[in-house]
């Protein structure tokens, strides 16, 4: 891509690119020089990197067919997307490619995002030749994953007409040396010679292999089954790494399903959630502490928010333990004189694995105190998602098992996706609140044009306290995430993800 994450940064890199990008024209012209030289991997290893590849992908991002949930976040003020996604051009006017290693986007209004970079460090902005790609990118869904080419240190095995052949859906993916790449124009040292990603695993039997086995590593899950984390966190701590994930796990309240329109209901709710208890159920204090807002913990803006403590004045959100008496006073200030909710059940949808389920219940035995009845549905993970807990139009009031983790380090995109009216879509919904308050949106709006770190820490921080303050999400947990490997890897962790980075890592 044009810029990626070294372990320990958290300013992008520059990787295709050869520098950050140059900003003009008040913020609204960004220049970006490629590197020369850089090749594809086979079948297309004579082909050298150009800009034209750098604007195609940008664009077929924009697709529907391609399915990608941040360029009409990040991307959408360049000039052109509007009348590219209407059907009334081919391509985005404001992505320009004066020569070959020169790319230039010309803006509606600044955004603060892309002029710093962090938002051109996301998988858009890789590479795809039009020549190539474009016939895989037509029907309904786009085939170009099946026959992708590549140019960093790795690739995944094709046959000679670019079919992947080591792939296998859900299953495995193989990554070998790519034979174009030269390690001089790259600031990853890739020790590993072949990496094997394997997936549909049972989550306990994995876990076991890993701590006992050689050459393995934790993958795509947060943290090994609670009592295997407690047996090795007494005999084998140094094959655990705990470190803070910036992500956050949150409870929203639906505000266009009743009763949680109304805000004493919703701070009624916040109120009486105990927090502690929930965290049991993901496996006590090693997954992370507390969560009291929204921008976690080594994001920008976390301090300025109000840190661990939270924002001031805000009752309802004091007490991890919960507070039923305080619950029950709003459920009063809402109309319930009982101080209990007296009204038809409400839709709640969450996972139907523990330790997500365990959550769940736990949620649905807090809210009963304070009378609600709940409609509880558990469903796979993946059904939560698609069908019930991101499509508006199924009108779930309470989903127990969401959480959000950054695209890059900067807290918009902690908040905006997050809460931003202008977000709610029909499908893959993320404002799962449906949160459309118009001054909001406006200081969202606002901050996203800041350019100045130190600015944008303090605007986001202050939109934080604004939406904590208005009860719409019940943050309860700032996740650790716990990578694990076997005896004989030398794992590196990305501040990024704080995932396993495979570029950095290597075998004792």
């Amino acid at each position: 891509g044009l810029y990626g994450w070294e372990p320990d940064a958290t300013e992008p890199t520059p990787d295709l690119a050869e520098d950050l990008p140059e900003v003009s024209d008040g913020g609204k012209t960004l220049t970006i020089k490629l590197k020369p030289g850089i090749k594809y991997s086979p079948p297309l290893q004579d082909r050298t990197v150009t800009a034209k590849d750098v604007k195609y992908a940008i664009e077929r991002a924009f697709l529907p067919k391609i399915g990608n949930g941040y360029v009409n976040l990040y991307y959408a003020e360049i000039q052109g997307v509007k009348e590219f996604l209407d059907g009334k051009a081919d391509e985005i006017a404001g992505i320009q490619t004066p020569d070959d290693q020169t790319l230039v986007l010309k803006l509606n209004k600044v955004q603060g995002v892309l002029a710093t970079g962090v938002a051109l460090a996301l998988p858009a902005t890789i590479p795809a030749p039009k020549d190539y790609a474009q016939k895989y990118d037509k029907g309904k869904q786009s085939r170009y994953g099946e026959h992708q080419v590549f140019t960093g240190p790795y690739m995944i095995p094709n046959d000679s007409s670019g079919k992947l052949t080591g792939y296998t859906a859900g299953k495995e993916i193989q990554l070998v040396r790519n034979p174009s790449w030269d390690p001089e124009t790259d600031y990853r040292p890739a020790y590993l010679d072949k990496i094997t990603f394997s997936g549909g695993n049972d989550l306990t039997v994995a876990s076991r292999k890993i701590l006992s086995g050689q050459g393995l590593m934790s993958g795509d899950f947060a943290a090994p089954p609670t009592a295997i984390l407690k047996s090795a966190l007494s005999s084998r701590k140094d094959q655990l790494l705990i470190e803070p994930s910036q992500g956050i796990r949150f409870i929203p309240l639906n505000t266009k399903v009743k009763p949680f329109d109304d805000i004493n209901v919703r701070k009624a709710v916040s109120a009486v959630v105990n927090k502690n208890d929930l965290r049991v159920t993901r496996g006590g204090p090693t997954l992370g502490p507390i969560a009291t807002h929204f921008i976690p913990p080594e994001m920008p803006g976390f301090e300025e928010a109000g840190g661990e403590a939270g924002p001031e004045g805000l009752d309802f959100n004091a007490n991890p333990a919960g507070d039923l008496n305080l619950a029950m006073e709003y459920m009063k200030k809402a109309g319930y004189s009982s101080g209990k909710y007296t009204g038809p059940p409400v839709l709640m949808v969450g996972d139907n694995q523990p330790p997500a389920s365990k959550t769940g219940e736990a949620l649905q035995s807090q809210l009963e105190q304070l009378g609600f009845k709940l409609n509880y549905r558990q469903v796979e993970h993946s059904t939560m998602l698609s069908k019930f807990c991101t499509v508006p139009k199924a009108e779930v009031a309470i989903c127990p098992n969401l959480g959000w983790g950054k695209d890059f380090f900067d807290s918009e995109s902690m908040i905006n996706p997050l809460f931003n009216g202008k977000n709610i879509v029909e499908v893959g919904n993320a404002n799962y609140p449906q949160l459309d308050d118009p001054e909001l949106n406006a200081k969202m709006d606002k901050a996203s044009t800041l350019t100045d770190p130190a600015e944008r820490a303090t605007a986001w921080a202050e939109i934080d306290k604004e939406i904590t303050a208005g009860a719409y999400m019940i943050p309860w947990l700032w996740d650790n995430q716990i990578n694990f490997a076997s005896e004989n890897v030398n794992g590196v962790r990305n501040k990024f993800n704080s995932s396993w980075d495979i570029a950095y890592t290597s075998l004792k």
